[in-house]
């Protein structure tokens, strides 16, 4: 087991904080309803309209999160409509999820005291705060890690060339199939962001490999660079591939994604670290 600021690692499956503190909020509702329903003497149709609701507001509130965030970028879905359905690519609006889940678990369990009601929604909302909050304590921001890649030409280049302008970095492999699935939507960004640098950061494959596999499927990244080690994994705490760091133009990290990115996603951290360059330039 491992953890870094971003998610639990439990070999390898993650587990994003945001997720298990929904899921201690979730479970800490249930038990506030098992004390109720004992103290209250609750009837047997009761409890179990409780625990129905509890059940389905997971998949309220996961449907909402997931159609509000199609919605926000309906552009991008337009344009490749499969992609609603792929929910692996973490595309989801958190708030508009918590805030359908509870509405609907309100409504299903309209017929219970206020007061009753009223206090597992405050447990829930209040660890969803604390939990938040002590989260954002532990995630120190992140500068450029004090690292050096070679290049295809074997020149030894720096990542901190790079402050300046926002920067993604991309950790990948050729043998990687979410990395290959995923990389005609890093080059199209690249085309379409001319003002964000896009660092294709190689893991543990020769020059030779990475450039063959380049030409073969027609990538013209202008950053390609070799982590014949992994350190920039290591140094950033992002275990398995492909994974992607985002830096704003002062080389701080300001979003990072671990699995493969949709179109959508990638627009949204873009205009997050593109937002970041221009407050700074204020």
């Amino acid at each position: 087991m491992m953890m870094s600021s971003e998610a639990l690692h439990l070999g390898g499956f993650i587990l994003p904080w945001t997720l298990l503190i929904i899921l201690i909020g979730w479970l800490a509702v249930f038990l506030s309803g098992l004390y109720f329903s004992r103290q209250y003497a609750w009837s047997e149709n009761v409890w179990q309209r409780y625990k129905d609701s509890l059940w389905s507001a997971i998949l309220v509130g996961f449907f909402a999160a997931r159609m509000v965030f199609v919605m926000i970028h309906a552009d991008v879905y337009f344009v490749h409509p499969i992609d609603m359905i792929k929910i692996q690519d973490k595309g989801f609006h958190l708030y508009a999820g918590i805030i359908a889940a509870c509405l609907w678990f309100i409504w299903k369990n309209r017929d219970l005291k206020r007061t009753l009601l009223s206090i597992s929604l405050v447990v829930f909302l209040a660890i969803q705060f604390v939990g938040v909050g002590v989260i954002k304590s532990f995630q120190v921001q992140s500068q450029y890690p004090v690292l050096s890649f070679n290049d295809l030409r074997q020149q030894p280049q720096a990542l901190t060339q790079f402050i300046g302008q926002p920067t993604v970095v991309n950790l990948w492999a050729s043998w990687c199939p979410p990395c290959h699935r995923e990389m005609p939507v890093l080059y199209q960004a690249q085309q379409d962001y001319p003002n964000i640098h896009f660092v294709m950061l190689n893991q543990g494959e020769s020059a030779d490999a990475i450039q063959d596999y380049l030409s073969r499927h027609e990538f013209n990244f202008k950053h390609v660079l070799t982590d014949p080690n992994g350190d920039m994994a290591q140094q950033m705490n992002m275990y398995g591939m492909p994974s992607t760091l985002f830096f704003n133009a002062k080389g701080q990290l300001v979003e990072r994604h671990m699995g493969e990115l949709s179109p959508a996603m990638l627009k949204q951290y873009l205009q997050k670290i593109n937002q970041h360059q221009k407050v700074s330039s204020q």
